[in-house]
């Protein structure tokens, strides 16, 4: 079932970075793709999967559940970064991100998919809405307060109009009301959604291939750790102690599994603020991810 679910996703990656390294996959295109993905496919898979898809839960405690994980370990990583890394204020949110910020859209809803159809993406949207609507958000008004800026203002707002929260939203009012997807805005949306999976993994492949290789390795290294072994360690053990059911302990651990969102540089980027070294955290957890999410996947998911 691993290899299964996995050699597709990986292979899908690996096609997106020899794109980009034959230069058949330009930046401008890719960039152009990326906005595709982000904008069109996967809202389009998230609000299938919330209007006419499976139940995700009764509650939301793979949310909770999520969240008091991110908050133990980003408290870890901001005292990690500042005694070992010697790293500033600023630039321990951006290190703490890059550890509790997962890749929950580009590679997350493929797998989840692939693993538990509907289902599994009704699960992972919940953990979506953590990311979109509390982790970035905070961490840009943090950013903006520190470099006494204005772009922290902007954070809420960015997160609310954000296509995914809106798909989001948009799924679960859908839900409520009890009403079939009309045929014919089902057919587009199925259509929009049914790209979303292969071309997130080609993009992402691409956008790896473009960062450079790390000069000093002390913090991409530690951040990689903290993201690929500490963070779905600790979600799975307050998963199975707060005695959530196998396919949300699934779903929690296997997101924490990924590697970390391309948003955290973006973040660092904009502020200045261990841009670098959360470029090449991003590239190289990506790439060894393969490892953690395989031992998540065989670990967890029922034979």
């Amino acid at each position: 079932m691993t290899l299964t679910v996995l050699v597709p996703i990986f292979a899908l990656l690996a096609l997106g970075f020899a794109a980009a390294r034959t230069g058949l996959l330009t930046a401008e295109a890719n960039a152009g793709l990326l906005k595709l993905v982000a904008c069109f496919a996967i809202p389009a898979l998230l609000f299938r999967s919330l209007a006419g898809g499976a139940q995700a839960s009764a509650g939301g405690e793979i949310a909770v559940i999520y969240l008091l994980g991110c908050a133990a370990l980003l408290v870890i990583a901001f005292v990690y970064g500042r005694a070992a890394l010697g790293l500033s204020l600023a630039e321990c949110i951006v290190f703490g991100m890059g550890v509790i910020y997962s890749n929950s859209s580009l590679i997350g809803v493929p797998i989840a998919q692939a693993l538990l159809g509907d289902q599994g993406v009704a699960l992972l949207s919940q953990i979506i809405a953590i990311h979109t609507l509390v982790l970035i958000p905070v961490a840009t008004l943090l950013l903006a307060f520190g470099n006494r800026t204005g772009g922290g203002s902007k954070a809420l707002i960015s997160a609310i109009s954000n296509p995914m929260t809106l798909a989001l939203a948009a799924g679960l009012v859908w839900r409520r009301t009890g009403l079939a997807v009309p045929e014919t805005i089902d057919h587009v949306v199925g259509m929009l959604a049914a790209a979303a999976p292969a071309l997130s993994l080609i993009v992402l492949g691409a956008t790896v291939a473009r960062v450079p290789l790390p000069t000093s390795f002390a913090a991409p290294v530690a951040s990689v750790v903290l993201k690929l072994i500490v963070h779905p360690l600790l979600i799975w053990s307050i998963a199975q102690a707060m005695g959530l059911p196998r396919e949300q302990v699934l779903i929690a651990t296997m997101t924490a599994a990924l590697p970390p969102g391309i948003n955290v540089y973006v973040l660092a980027a904009h502020f200045g603020r261990h841009a670098e070294d959360a470029a090449r955290s991003f590239a190289l957890a990506t790439t060894l991810s393969a490892v953690s999410i395989s031992i998540v996947v065989q670990a967890i998911a029922w034979r």
